[in-house]
């Protein structure tokens, strides 16, 4: 009954076709610029008025939160949190925890007790579930309900249950993009493909010229095999309905459809043909998700031991190796070393459509001081100090579009999302339990070479069905 009413409830969020990225804050071309939040006079908001008073009464209260963010995407989200701190004097202390821990740790800590004041999660459907399960507050009650959805439109029903809203929407990613190396394409003669198989032709050259075409990595944790998920949902997107597609993200149409068999089959074809992937199968598995597009930097980028990886437009350069290693920022451009393309079309029937994904924030405690930073983030401030590095974009409508001008990722994502003919969201973010069941398939798939293909879809079925 509980996975009943809650996809019902997803269904009825799940307005893809009318998603834009303006829904996201990015084209929002008559918006009036956002104040800086040491110069904001009335925010509209009591607590966050009060917090940000010449007097700070609640200077030096502390708010706890947990994010999935490390590495430059974390400090990316400190840098966040400090100006909310030098604004009021709230102390914000923050726990990166890496995707897959991070998912563990918030379903122990809501249970168990320890949870932080405020958590980050990804998956919409395992944040419902918390919050019709008691464990997370009612964030309606701590924010305007109408100005937040009037600012959120596409993304508050998502994380919605009745008059309910228990995800505070904060920013959102575009998912149909391959990472490749600019130069070393041009250098080696290689053109972008645009359709599937062109993908399919230049993997084949690139193989034939000796080298390995794929940068797969998957491993994290308890969420190994997520990666997967986002090839796998792209591919439906271009191969069958959105109509299909939303009905698979309900569960409504079965893993062992022929849609979504026929989505798993052209995905076995860049993971399981001889050489495509560095390493093989199983360094997919092995390789941290972190970690997958470390051999294209092989020499400077100009010799790449592999040659796109597929992943969204948070992954650079927060994972470029050199970064990683310092936490310095990374000697490679994005947009002149290291590009993006969109991820091609297959059956020109379904257009070009596009796959996104979403972080909401979730509220455990209420107090003053936890109000007012929720309140404060649900802002276009509240994510600006990471618009800035060129990493965010907000699901704040009223957010800037001058706030990302020159932004190379920004210009991909919006062009993609303006020429989108449909948008889905991540379907096993939507899924019961955040789509796990998924990721074990993914996981028994690819260690058996994709030999079993109809077994692990059964499996995955069988496992929904009983979760």
């Amino acid at each position: 009954m509980h996975r009943t009413r809650k996809t019902a409830v997803i269904g009825a969020a799940l307005a893809t076709t009318a998603i834009t990225l303006s829904s996201f804050g990015v084209a929002a071309q008559d918006a009036s610029p956002a104040a800086s939040a040491d110069a904001m006079a009335s925010t509209g908001y009591a607590e966050l008025d009060q917090a940000l008073g010449a007097d700070q009464p609640f200077k030096d209260k502390q708010v706890t939160m947990q994010v999935q963010w490390i590495l430059g995407e974390g400090a990316n989200f400190d840098a966040v949190a400090q100006q909310f701190t030098d604004a009021t004097g709230i102390q914000v202390k923050v726990a990166h925890v890496p995707s897959g821990q991070h998912e563990t740790l918030v379903n122990v800590s809501l249970n168990g007790g320890g949870a932080a004041d405020i958590i980050q999660l990804a998956q919409p459907a395992a944040l419902l579930q918390y919050g019709e399960q008691g464990l997370i507050q009612d964030i309606s009650k701590m924010l305007d309900a109408e100005k937040l959805t009037a600012e959120h439109p596409a993304t508050v029903p998502l994380y919605s249950s009745g008059d309910a809203i228990y995800g505070m929407p904060y920013k959102v990613d575009v998912k149909s993009v391959v990472w490749y190396p600019i130069k070393a394409f041009e250098a080696a003669g290689y053109e972008v493909p645009t359709t599937w198989d062109e993908l399919m032709a230049l993997s084949d050259q690139i193989v034939a010229d000796g080298s390995n075409p794929w940068c797969v990595g998957m491993e994290a944790s308890d969420a190994t095999g997520w990666i997967a998920t986002d090839l796998i949902e792209d591919i439906m997107l271009r191969t069958t309905s959105l109509d299909n597609y939303d009905a698979w993200a309900q569960l409504q149409l079965p893993f062992t459809s022929p849609e979504v068999k026929n989505a798993f089959d052209l995905a076995g074809k860049i993971y399981f043909t001889p050489d495509y992937v560095y390493g093989g199968n199983t360094a997919i598995l092995a390789t941290s998700q972190n970690d997958a597009m470390d051999p294209m930097f092989n020499d400077n980028l100009q010799s790449p031991q592999c040659w796109m990886q597929k992943q969204a437009t948070w992954y650079g350069p927060d994972f470029f190796p050199d970064q990683k290693a310092t936490g310095e920022p990374s000697q490679y451009i994005v947009g002149e070393d290291v590009g993006l393309f969109y991820f091609p079309t297959i059956d020109p029937d379904y257009g070009t459509p596009a796959l996104g994904s979403g972080d909401a924030f979730m509220v455990t405690q209420d107090r003053p001081e936890v109000r007012a930073l929720i309140q404060w983030l649900s802002t276009p401030d509240g994510i600006k100090a990471w618009i800035d590095e060129g990493s965010a974009i907000s699901a704040n409508v009223t957010t800037p579009a001058d706030w990302y001008a020159g932004s190379y990722k920004l210009k991909i994502a919006s062009d993609i999302v303006a020429n989108a003919t449909a948008f889905g969201f991540d379907a096993s973010d939507l899924m019961p339990q955040s789509g796990a069941a998924f990721w074990h398939g993914i996981v028994d798939w690819i260690q058996n070479n994709g030999d079993n293909t109809d077994a692990v879809l059964q499996q995955i079925d069988d496992e929904f069905a009983n979760s």
